[in-house]
Formats: C-alpha cells, sequence, structure tokens
C-alpha cells in the first residue's frame, strides 16, 4: 500500500522508533491514528483558560463602578413614569368627575370631612367612612361617589404607583368589590379638595365657603397628592395638581419645605397638636393652590 501511496513515506521516520507501531490493515505508523487522551487535552485548554484573581477581582470592580453610574439613571426614570402614571390616574379621575357633575347639575362629589365649622379636610384622601366615623356619615365619600355611581371603571386610578405609605390598593381592592357591604375606612392615594372652596375675606380673620363646581376654571385645586401624613406624600420632590378644569401640572416642593410641614401621623381635627391642626392644613392647602382674597361685601 506504500507503494501506491509514496507521499505517505515523508510521514514516516527513517528510524522509526518503538513508539510507531506499524499497524496490520494499513501498514502505517500507529501514533499517526493515535489522538491524545481527552483528559489530558482539557486539563490542558483548561489550564489556559482559567481566570486569575486579580483579573476577576477587576472584572468585578468594573461592574460596580457601571452599577453605580447606571442605577440613578434608571431610577430617575422610573420616577419619571410612574409621575406620567400618576397624571393619567388623575385624567381619569377628572373625567369621571366631569361625568358624574354632568348629571348633577354642575356639582362635584360632596364629602362631609369639607362641611361644618370645623372640617376635617385632613381625612378628604377617605373614599369611604367607617361606620361610627362621624355621625350618619357611614359609606361612601367624596371621592367614593365615583366608585358608587360607576364612574370608575377601574378603581386602581385612586392610587399612586409612587404611593410608599399604608395605603395601596391591594390592602382595599376586596373592599371595593364588596361595594355597599364594605365596613371598612377606605382611603385614597389622592387628596380631594370636596365640594366647598374656603377663602379668606379680605382683611378679616374668617373665611368664605364657596361651592366648586366641575365650572370653577384653572383657579381652583380640585385634586392633587396624598397630604394627610407624609407618608402620604407619593413623591419625593413635588406633586401632581388638577385644577377644576382638568388641567394637570408639576408642582415642585424645593427643599422638601412642603412636605416638612405635614404631619408624620394623621391627627383629626380637634387634637391637640398645632401642626396638624385644620388651619396648618388649610394653610398647607393654600400654599399649593393661593387664592386671592376675597372683597368685603
Amino acid at each position: 500500500m506504500v507503494a501506491n501511496y509514496p507521499w505517505l513515506l515523508l510521514c514516516v521516520p527513517s528510524q522509526p522508533s518503538a513508539n510507531y507501531v506499524m499497524t496490520k490493515k494499513t501498514g502505517l505508523p500507529y501514533s499517526l491514528f493515535n489522538k491524545p487522551s481527552r483528559s489530558g487535552a482539557s486539563g490542558a485548554f483548561a489550564s489556559q483558560r482559567a481566570f486569575t484573581v486579580i483579573e476577576l477581582i477587576v472584572c468585578m470592580g468594573i461592574v460596580a463602578v457601571l452599577c453605580g453610574i447606571l442605577l440613578p439613571s434608571l431610577r430617575a426614570a422610573r420616577e419619571a413614569s410612574c409621575k406620567l402614571n400618576c397624571q393619567s390616574n388623575k385624567r381619569q379621575i377628572g373625567t369621571a368627575i366631569v361625568a358624574y357633575g354632568m348629571q348633577s347639575n354642575s356639582r362635584i362629589p360632596q364629602s362631609v370631612n369639607a362641611e361644618g365649622n370645623q372640617p376635617r379636610r385632613q381625612e378628604l384622601m377617605a373614599s369611604r367612612l367607617k361606620d361610627g366615623s362621624m355621625p350618619g356619615s357611614a359609606g361612601w365619600d367624596g371621592l367614593g361617589f365615583l366608585v358608587k355611581g360607576g364612574y370608575l371603571g377601574n378603581c386602581q386610578c385612586l392610587y399612586c404607583p409612587s404611593h410608599h405609605g399604608d395605603h395601596s390598593f391591594g390592602r382595599y381592592a376586596d373592599d371595593y368589590a364588596s361595594k355597599d357591604s364594605a365596613s371598612v375606612q377606605i382611603y385614597t392615594n389622592y387628596h380631594y379638595s370636596g365640594h366647598i372652596l374656603r377663602q379668606l375675606r379680605a382683611g378679616l380673620d374668617d373665611s368664605r365657603d364657596t361651592e366648586i363646581t366641575i365650572d370653577s376654571g384653572s383657579d381652583v385645586l380640585l385634586l392633587t397628592d396624598g397630604l394627610r401624613t407624609r407618608s402620604d406624600f407619593n413623591h419625593e420632590t413635588g406633586l401632581n395638581r388638577m385644577m377644576a378644569d382638568l388641567s394637570i401640572e408639576w408642582w415642585a416642593d424645593t427643599g422638601n419645605l412642603l412636605r416638612n410641614k405635614i404631619p408624620v401621623n394623621a391627627v383629626i381635627a380637634g387634637a391637640s397638636s398645632a401642626a396638624s391642626s385644620p388651619t396648618n392644613f388649610d394653610n398647607i392647602w393654600d400654599e399649593i393652590n393661593p387664592q386671592p382674597p376675597v372683597a368685603n361685601p
């Protein structure tokens, strides 16, 4: 066979060593067909592919630096998305309020927390009042009338995606589903103005109450983010506010000055704490939506 293929002689040493054993079938040296053991080859390649400890530390350091650069940007992007979702929620609520007003002589949903000599405006985040919370006031209230009347297709729009307090939609989902059989106090993430606008008289300490309607215009604040407690303040740097004409704009809380005025714990009217008194809350509301003094009659 070798005679027929003379070029194979180039592959055979002139004096084959003991390792070159001629095969019976081909007459060629066995070492030409003998492959190195798999274990030996893999061990050699593995030793070449392995990382050193220094290389591993360098890679981990690069990953840590990249994470430090990217995470703040990702956090800012997420918060911007939450602000847009919050505005979308307010638009849905505003549309429901207008639909309610068109069937109620332009009136917006009423709330017992906005009435009386000492209105409990801190509680205007509540959409349903618990039995016994106020005499004769149990049941849906304020924005809750939109739920009762079926003006809101999805009650989840009453809850801000940036909320980090105790009043999440998941906490009240079953109560919303049960409608009139719910027996708990339900809070939303948005602070409703109520149906009464309180304006100070020029030169006097008393105020004049004016009914808010769907025609009140862009000078009257209708809905904003939660102000009941600091944990209800949905966004860290400000809030979205919706006016009576359904326009929505971002109100920046520079230096957290407004947030620091909000009480840490919820205290209703009549409490001894000056920080959580009704007068102080009216001042907070007026800071978001300042109203010119009303001329004396």
